[in-house]
């Protein structure tokens, strides 16, 4: 039996236990789960025409039922597995009767399962049978005009646009084709989804089916010890006869690999986070690295007195391998991978078993899956006290929605737009690790109650207060959010403004998610709206949420005034002095030796190191740097699952406005008005000075 140490989460030379627990796993993640146990993984055995057969059926059958059952026996997706009475088969006989009762079993279970009878349109049937037809031919791929043109012969039951948009859609959740809604993918459709396997089979293959040329196993034994692999390189392996058929198609498919995080394009500076994917001269492969990691990294610095340890710990035995590359390869994409220089030799930091980036001179992280954990580590190059708390929380705040984002489209692999559930369960809990005895252990982050936690398993004690630091609070609120006794409120002017984005950001950031309700609903927008708002923005920051709630009302009505705005506080019983502070200047506190670099142009190496401070606060620093909404929101679609992409590109658009000047001064103004300023004023002066 072949090693499989270089998956994520599996150490040594598994059992046959290992692989049903990895398929049964696997097939969870990608299948939604529903109340009624679907999926049904049905067991079925083999070779029952071999002669010992005849001798042990029925002890045989008991005896891997048993198995199947202690295996299983506290797997979360035991209601879906199928094993008792375990169904053998002898595939060299048509005739043999468990091959038919599976047949029947099959049948019922197609019929029982949830989707069976749903009604569709009887517009899409005529689409439908010309797509089936084109598949038949052997077309895998189509693109949106020739779609197009398919559509217009088909008369009264021609698709409107909107229409054909919907049927795309349905169709890819069942199944039927791929098509993916996003810039540069929306212009093709795969119509043989089986087709995309064999594009993944020419990059992501086993030795024993490498080509025995030379040019192609060298591009393989790269792929193996580092994970690269040079553009022209991924375009040779699509010259062989077998996979030729690719080449029409080369750069759409290099396209599709890099949206499914199969394939990285490195990004770790802002030239690079605006470049195409045609531009990018090599990738990163992680799923394909055997080489575990060879170096004494964390023996020299992943120790107790400088790191800090945080976990996602999966509610399943082990993590499905395609599940823990995605959220490596988010990981690797968006920092710059570590180098590190050990015995006169210089490694990547990117192995089967560990993957290391440099956050900055003083900050690394290192990854690593352990069984059913994924296990983060920021370890800095003197002492865990200098770990900066933004730092460390915005990576957290970055890491988690990574992988939320990734879990959920697991989850909602076999939904379509209409029936996604509105809260998803994530299928993971957060933990801080501790450095005990030889080994770690882990205590959920609700459960360190005070600054001591003691391990049960060892019956040490250890202090915890340092791990707050993953969730450190960024709330500044300085002076200038108070009124004096005086104030009386908004001028007559201020009163007949309509707010601009920045005002309506600062509104809605000082009152509670249950206020903005009552609100937005005030201001006219429908339960359903805010429904579909909470549902779209739940793995984003409460004030996004809030911010486009009042934005939507802003655009749903003509003319929505300060005035009108203040009659919806005061309902809600809120203090008409909140509009006041939305036209407060703030005056950053700020040395006096610092003032002359204000007026500057911020570096590019400022606005890098700033990146890894702003968490998922992105819209909000956005707004205030005065991009405009819809800008806003194609590149949070855009670098979906990436919010250190979305930062670097907010701020490198940000960096080119005109009018007016983006200076130091307005960034820090920015910060403060987020609430960060106190945490990231350092950080600012320092580069601007340089």
């Amino acid at each position: 039996m072949p090693d499989l140490c270089f998956l994520p989460g599996h150490f040594g030379k598994p059992t046959v236990a290992v692989y049903l627990l990895h398929w049964v796993n696997s097939i969870l993640t990608y299948c939604s789960r529903t109340k009624d146990g679907f999926p049904k993984i049905i067991f079925v055995a083999t070779h029952k025409d071999t002669k010992w057969f005849d001798w042990t059926k029925e002890a045989r059958r008991r005896t891997l039922e048993n198995g199947l059952q202690n295996l299983f026996k506290t797997h979360t997706g035991i209601d879906h597995l199928e094993f008792k009475p375990l169904i053998f088969v002898d595939a060299t006989n048509p005739r043999d009767q468990e091959i038919a009762q599976l047949r029947t079993i099959l049948m019922q279970r197609a019929i029982e399962h949830p989707r069976w009878g749903e009604p569709m349109p009887t517009k899409w049937i005529p689409l439908e049978l010309q797509l089936a037809q084109k598949s038949e031919e052997g077309m895998n791929i189509i693109s949106r005009e020739q779609l197009k043109q398919l559509n217009s012969r088909n008369g009264e039951m021609v698709l409107s646009e909107k229409q054909l948009e919907t049927f795309l859609k349905v169709h890819h959740s069942l199944g039927k084709l791929l098509y993916f809604d996003v810039k540069n993918l929306r212009d093709y459709i795969i119509i043989s989804p089986a087709y995309l396997v064999e594009v993944l089979r020419s990059i992501v293959t086993e030795r024993q089916f490498w080509s025995k040329e030379k040019m192609y196993s060298t591009i393989f034994e790269e792929l193996q010890n580092n994970g690269r692999i040079e553009r022209d390189a991924i375009f040779r392996l699509w010259e062989q006869e077998r996979f030729n058929h690719i080449l029409p198609y080369k750069e759409y498919m290099l396209q599709i690999l890099v949206h499914l995080d199969v394939i990285i394009a490195p990004r770790s500076s802002f030239e690079d986070v605006t470049g195409s994917v045609q531009d990018v001269p090599s990738f990163l492969v992680p799923c394909m690295i055997k080489k575990g990691n060879d170096t004494n990294f964390l023996g020299r610095f992943w120790k107790l007195n400088n790191s800090i340890i945080l976990a996602y710990r999966f509610n399943e035995q082990v993590i499905p391998p395609a599940l823990a590359y995605r959220f490596i390869n988010s990981f690797v994409s968006g920092w710059k991978i570590k180098m590190y220089k050990e015995r006169n030799k210089t490694s990547q930091m990117l192995f089967s078993d560990l993957a290391v980036i440099e956050l900055d001179s003083c900050h690394d992280v290192a990854v690593q899956v352990r069984e059913n954990r994924v296990i983060v580590s920021l370890i800095h190059a003197k002492t865990k006290d200098d770990i900066i708390p933004t730092l460390a929380s915005s990576l957290q705040e970055c890491l988690t929605v990574a992988i939320e984002r990734i879990s959920e489209f697991y989850s909602t692999l076999s939904e379509d737009a209409n029936s996604q559930g509105r809260n998803h369960v994530m299928p993971f809990n957060i933990e801080f690790g501790v450095f005990c005895k030889s080994d770690l252990c882990f205590l959920n982050h609700k459960d360190m109650q005070s600054s001591i936690w003691i391990c049960k398993k060892h019956r040490q004690r250890h202090p915890v207060k340092y791990l707050s630091v993953w969730f450190s609070e960024k709330i500044y609120q300085g002076p200038f959010n108070i009124c004096v006794s005086s104030c009386a409120g908004l001028g007559k002017l201020e009163k007949e403004q309509s707010p601009l984005p920045q005002h309506i950001r600062r509104i809605a950031s000082q009152i509670s998610p249950e206020k903005c309700h009552d609100i937005a609903l005030e201001l006219g927008l429908s339960e359903s709206e805010w429904n579909d708002l909470d549902y779209q923005f739940q793995h984003q920051p409460p004030n996004d949420l809030k911010f486009m709630a009042l934005w939507s009302c802003m655009l749903k009505r003509r003319h929505i005034t300060f005035d009108i705005l203040k009659d919806a506080l005061k309902n809600s019983e809120l203090s008409e002095h909140l509009l006041c502070q939305v036209f407060r200047d703030v005056i950053p506190d700020i040395p006096e030796k610092s003032k002359d670099s204000l007026n500057k142009i911020p570096s590019f190496n400022l606005l890098h190191e700033l990146c890894n401070h702003i968490g998922t606060r992105i819209m909000q620093i956005a707004i205030e740097l005065d991009l405009d909404i819809p800008a806003i929101q194609r590149i949070q679609q855009e670098h979906d699952k990436k919010p250190l992409e979305q930062t670097k590109e907010v701020f490198r658009r940000w960096r080119q406005k005109t009018s007016p000047k983006p200076t130091v001064l307005g960034l820090l103004k920015a910060l403060d008005r987020i609430g960060i300023f106190g945490t990231t004023c350092s950080v600012v002066l320092q580069f601007a000075q340089e």
